[in-house]
């Protein structure tokens, strides 16, 4: 009979062997767990194996970059930001994209260990803690005494000096192609944003002039003078911008430094206005333009005959006492549409711009208005007001930078506004005038040193008597064709000083005839040229010193009237400031 050990006695043991069968079955699923990792941690890196490719991530606030035709202008603090920003942001993604690159190539391509007998299994390490998660970015409130983190919004009122000018190679830096009004066709105020531009521009003519009347009996007096004058114009142009689309209104008022209380400074005012129009459209591609401005400019002078000067008039008679009424031909630029309309009441400009490619730009402007409901004569007994107006200009412009070629044709018709009533019988008036003309311009811009151009228009003139509005007769007289030829060179002597030169000439010739056939119409030339010499101050005020000279042939149809010449000198020196 065998002895069996008592209850006591299993427990006592079985309590005894239990631990050491819970430590071999917890050695042996260790080593199950380390297998593994302990073999692919002694694996060779195979020379075939290509590093992971490295994910890029999107850098942040990235924004897409614009058509070229949308950038925002040179030098605007939108351009400064986004290249600033792009470029750091390439930066830092490149700099990352590098280092993780090179690490993992680094890795691949590390040469295969020697294999070791192999060793008893460790037992498995603790998986190491997880990599600490990326600061969170700051908040924006203030904690503590630091100071919160406000965005500056965008100016609503934006100067429009002259670093906001469009244009690529619009003329070399401050030589008068560069400072053109119509920005060879470009659009201007260009603002990317709703706002209100501001801008301006004043200047000071100070000089002295004189003309010396040739005529063979001596009894056309001389004149000379010194002179001074002034002119400022301030500008205001709100916008409502909604990306590509835009509503600009704009006016420029006047302050002219000749004052009405002179009889001289009646017509012009102490105040006046420029520019008043309203234009929709889309940046780069079209727009509309309505109300009261200037055409696109075709013909160029230079450096000299600005608007409103003495020496843009030249050798001219001035109602001067015994002249026979012929006078010297204003140089003719496809302008009878150009200038502002100031004929008086109710008279305007509508324009439809549109920008085919990046160089072409078209132009056709409508006039349309009268400049008084009031028909009213002069001492002659001639009307000189109460007429309508209607007219059209079709203008185009290829620009390429260095090159730019322009050209336009014009129509404008002047009829009487008001019925006449002979004999009781209400009918429209027989008058009407007629303007006529076209011309095109050549323009090289050698940057920075050199810009020059030649010109050629030619424009003709159809007028009834004004003295008899129901006879529609001829007033030959004011009859005319006009052809004019010029040219202008601007050249950069050093960094802040430029040097100009320019030529016109000018020819006219009327329908007037005396009783004699054989005498050929009336006939002036008229020669116009200058020397200018620039220096600039600061980037926005222009010291110009213009010495002018003009000499002008008169040919009567008379006769009894000899020949005779004038000759005009003048020098002023102009200070000008863009704002």
């Amino acid at each position: 009979m065998s002895s069996r050990p008592s209850r006591s006695t299993q427990w006592f043991v079985g309590l005894l062997v239990l631990p050491a069968f819970l430590m071999l079955g917890s050695t042996r699923a260790s080593a199950k767990a380390a297998k593994p990792a302990a073999a692919k941690k002694h694996k060779p890196a195979a020379a075939s194996d290509k590093p992971e490719p490295v994910r890029r991530e999107p850098a942040p606030y990235e924004t897409p970059a614009p058509a070229q035709s949308e950038s925002p202008l040179p030098g605007s603090p939108e351009t400064a930001t986004s290249t600033a920003t792009a470029t750091s942001t390439e930066t830092s993604t490149d700099t990352t994209s590098s280092t993780s690159t090179a690490t993992a190539t680094d890795t691949s391509t590390e040469p295969p260990k020697e294999s070791k007998p192999e060793e008893p299994r460790p037992l498995a390490e603790s998986p190491a803690p997880p990599p600490a998660p990326a600061e969170p970015i700051p908040a924006t409130v203030a904690t503590g005494s630091e100071k919160p983190v406000v965005e500056t919004p965008a100016p609503y009122v934006e100067h429009l000096g002259p670093k906001s000018f469009p244009g690529r190679l619009r003329g070399i830096y401050g030589g008068s192609l560069w400072l053109e009004p119509s920005f060879n066709g470009l659009q201007w105020p260009f603002m990317v944003r709703t706002g209100v531009g501001v801008s301006g521009s004043f200047w000071t003519d100070t000089g002295y002039e004189t003309i010396i009347r040739n005529d063979r009996n001596n009894e056309m007096t001389n004149s000379k003078m010194f002179f001074q004058q002034g002119r400022g114009i301030l500008r205001l142009t709100p916008a409502y911008v909604q990306g590509r689309f835009f509503i600009q209104g704009q006016a420029e008022l006047v302050a002219n430094q000749c004052q009405s209380t002179t009889e001289v400074c009646t017509t012009s005012g102490t105040f006046s206005t420029d520019d008043l129009w309203i234009r929709v459209g889309e940046w780069n591609s079209w727009d509309l333009k309505v109300g009261r401005f200037e055409a696109w400019e075709i013909y160029h002078t230079g450096m000299g005959l600005d608007l409103y000067t003495l020496e843009r008039l030249g050798a001219r008679q001035f109602d001067v006492p015994n002249s026979p009424g012929l006078d010297a031909p204003a140089f003719y630029g496809v302008n009878y549409l150009h200038d502002r309309p100031s004929e008086g009441l109710g008279l305007g400009y509508g324009a439809l711009h549109v920008y085919a490619t990046e160089a072409l730009r078209f132009e056709v402007l409508a006039e349309l208005g009268t400049d008084s409901v009031q028909l009213t004569k002069d001492s002659n007994g001639q009307a000189k007001s109460g007429f309508s107006y209607m007219g059209g200009r079709p203008a185009v412009v290829y620009d390429v930078g260095w090159v730019k070629l322009k050209a336009a044709a014009e129509y404008q018709q002047r009829t009487a506004a008001m019925q006449i009533a002979p004999n009781g019988q209400k009918k429209d008036a027989s008058y009407y005038r007629t303007r006529m003309g076209g011309g095109a311009a050549l323009q090289f811009v050698l940057d920075p040193s050199i810009e020059f151009g030649f010109n050629a228009a030619y424009g003709k003139q159809h007028e009834t008597n004004r003295t008899d509005l129901a006879s529609g007769d001829t007033d030959k007289k004011n009859s005319f064709t006009t052809l004019t030829l010029g040219g202008f060179a601007n050249l950069r002597l050093a960094n802040l000083w430029m040097a100009g030169v320019g030529l016109n000439w000018t020819t006219q010739s009327n329908e007037y005839r005396d009783s004699t056939p054989e005498n050929p119409a009336d006939y002036s030339a008229h020669l116009q040229g200058f020397g200018a010499l620039q220096y600039l101050v600061a980037g926005q005020l222009f010291v110009k010193a213009v010495v002018g000279f003009a000499r002008a042939d008169f040919q009567p149809n008379d006769g009894d009237v000899a020949v005779w010449s004038n000759y005009m000198y003048s020098g002023r020196i102009r200070l000008m400031y863009l704002y």
